[in-house]
């Protein structure tokens, strides 16, 4: 979403700290896809089930026409929501024209986790998967979509390809700022400096170990690992009226790689970091002047919601 953790090296600091300041939300210098869909005037929603990943960066609750339930009603406790959900806008035609939609994290009920992270049930989460496919797959909007399923970890599957280095035009990282070394516009200007971002003590910690001679605020030593490298592969799945039947991409893409297909098609190629703009925009998937599946089946059974008894509801 930033196409940069800013410096920041662990998740455990993905949501900032009340006691550090008032803001509650990142502000990243160089912005969101939120921010410059915003900018462009392009129609966006994050659908969420329980929370929405764009939680680290704006306050969803008062956004209620960005920041929508995947179905209705809301999840407790939070506010019934005055527009449509996921699936009703997708069956009334009027999905937006970049959608986030987020799984069940287990945030508020673990018993209704369906992201497919350990422990939850991946019955649960193919579900939920194959419930938003075949949403769109009926959908008025389906002749001029792309659904990108992408995953976030491999699995702990060994993996015999070397991992290549990022494309960020030979940059140390995405945006000028090093590991453990967290920036944004928290307090600028003293946030913009080396470590005066929001919640990076952890960070800190991390990169002092991994480092030696590390300065939470000094010159990052030229020796130590940057952010310019990508890691195991995982997988991606492009389901698209223009998807090219029975094709598997051999282009080096990263998560990057999602926002700047959005970004060539809706922004002019405008876009947030070094990283995002080298990034593979992915169009190698796709047959725009053909829509070669167009007309392809899906089994409406396959999206069946899931159910205590069954998350996947199937054998």
């Amino acid at each position: 979403m930033a196409a940069t953790s800013f410096g920041h090296l662990t998740t455990d600091e993905e949501v900032p700290e009340l006691s550090e300041s008032p803001v509650l939300f990142y502000v990243p210098i160089t912005g969101t896809i939120f921010d410059l869909l915003d900018q462009h005037g392009v129609s966006w929603v994050d659908y969420f089930n329980d929370v929405p990943q764009g939680i680290s960066f704006r306050n969803f609750l008062a956004d209620p026409v960005h920041f929508r339930p995947f179905s209705k009603p809301a999840p407790n406790p939070f506010p019934p929501n005055p527009n449509n959900s996921f699936l009703q806008d997708a069956e009334a035609g009027t999905l937006p024209s970049v959608a986030f939609v987020d799984p069940n994290f287990g945030v508020l009920s673990p018993a209704a986790e369906n992201d497919e992270h350990p422990v939850s049930d991946i019955r649960a989460g193919q579900s939920f998967v194959a419930q938003a496919v075949s949403a769109v797959r009926s959908s008025p909007n389906w002749k001029d979509s792309i659904i990108l399923i992408a995953y976030d970890e491999h699995g702990g599957f060994y993996d015999h390809a070397a991992s290549p280095p990022a494309r960020q035009g030979g940059a140390p990282n995405p945006d000028g700022i090093n590991p453990g070394q967290c920036a944004d516009l928290s307090n600028p200007p003293a946030s913009e400096q080396p470590s005066g971002g929001l919640n990076c003590i952890e960070s800190n910690l991390i990169e002092e170990s991994f480092c030696p001679g590390f300065t939470p605020t000094g010159s990052f030593p030229a020796r130590c690992a940057n952010f310019d490298q990508l890691g195991i592969r995982v997988p991606l799945m492009a389901i698209s009226p223009f998807s090219k039947r029975h094709y598997v991409s051999h282009t080096i893409g990263d998560h990057t790689s999602l926002i700047a297909l959005v970004e060539h098609r809706f922004l002019g190629m405008d876009h947030l970091t070094d990283r995002d703009a080298h990034a593979d925009t992915l169009e190698d998937l796709f047959d725009f002047d053909h829509s070669p599946s167009l007309d392809a089946p899906v089994d409406p059974a396959l999206a069946l919601p899931a159910s205590p008894s069954d998350p996947g509801c199937g054998p």
